[in-house]
């Protein structure tokens, strides 16, 4: 290959580098000119470029977002400070820390604005980025229906409706520094016990229910009804049953929400079946049929 070749090769991967640089500064909201943002990383990138002799084991996407990766790192740095881009606030709602008891205190938020997340749940973690069962309790601030969009995002100017009380997480979230931690040594989640234990009737329902309709007694009845052809239907169904009914007494007997009803309670039981192929009818007697997804 002539060395014209190979220069022409060069100067079109450094144009096609400081044009991604440009994005990724718009993307962080930095002013630094995507020469210098290249240039500060060069040998980094050097050491991310293809090996020769055909002993490179990575697909070109596989560098490429390395490349990257490396590139907005380095973009975050160059503006160590929070310019409420809205960039966290559109990838998912904090979860509470006991620390934020007194948000509910001040009625910077109500029961209405969360979530519980009960334990066993399969859910997304924003700090790990994976869908995973909880191993504890956890309160989430709500998020917009069919996205991850926190709740008091102001989508329209990019700002948070309760930035001056936000929650702990909100305020550790650095951007600019990928490698910082939302949660510290020490930290306990908010749970539903430290908000409701003293109000009596009601926490002794929320506990019941907790203890007939968990997530794993419905992952072992679901368990045992696969093991069984089916022989154990009534079991599972039973279990849905008190859900339902349990929500349907206190939203009527308090005359409350749907949202407010996914604090106290979580979400329904029954928008869980889909994770094991299964569907929750309910008849026109008001009696509920449990199908498979095929059917």
């Amino acid at each position: 290959m002539s060395k014209t070749h190979n220069k022409a090769e060069e100067d079109f991967f450094v144009t096609v580098l400081k044009e991604e640089a440009r994005a990724i500064l718009l993307e962080v909201g930095s002013s630094v000119d995507p020469e210098t943002l290249v240039s500060r990383v060069l040998k980094d990138l050097e050491a991310l470029a293809p090996k020769a002799g055909g002993q490179e084991e990575r697909h070109d996407e596989e560098i490429w977002r390395q490349v990257r990766e490396r590139l907005l790192k380095e973009a975050y740095a160059t503006r160590p400070y929070c310019i409420r881009c809205g960039t966290c606030c559109a990838k998912g709602s904090p979860t509470l820390l006991r620390e934020d008891v007194a948000l509910f205190n001040e009625d910077v938020l109500k029961p209405a604005d969360v979530i519980t997340i009960r334990r066993g749940e399969q859910a997304y973690s924003n700090i790990t980025e994976e869908v995973s069962p909880t191993v504890k309790e956890l309160i989430k601030i709500r998020e917009k229906l069919g996205s991850k969009e926190c709740v008091f995002y102001v989508t329209g100017n990019k700002s948070c409706a309760i930035y001056e009380s936000r929650p702990v997480q909100c305020r550790r979230q650095e951007c600019w520094n990928p490698e910082a931690s939302l949660e510290e040594a020490g930290d306990a989640p908010l749970t539903r016990r430290d908000l409701l234990e003293t109000i009596g009737p009601l926490w002794d329902v929320i506990v019941r229910h907790e203890e007939h309709c968990s997530h794993n007694n419905l992952n072992r009845s679901i368990a045992r009804l696969s093991a069984t052809k089916g022989q154990c239907v009534e079991e599972v169904l039973e279990i849905l049953r008190f859900d339902h009914h349990v929500r349907e007494f206190i939203s009527e007997k308090l005359n409350l929400e749907p949202e407010t009803l996914e604090f106290f309670f979580g979400r329904p039981l029954k928008e869980s079946l889909d994770l094991y192929g299964l569907k929750l009818q309910e008849q026109g007697d008001g009696s509920f049929l449990l199908t498979t997804l095929q059917e």
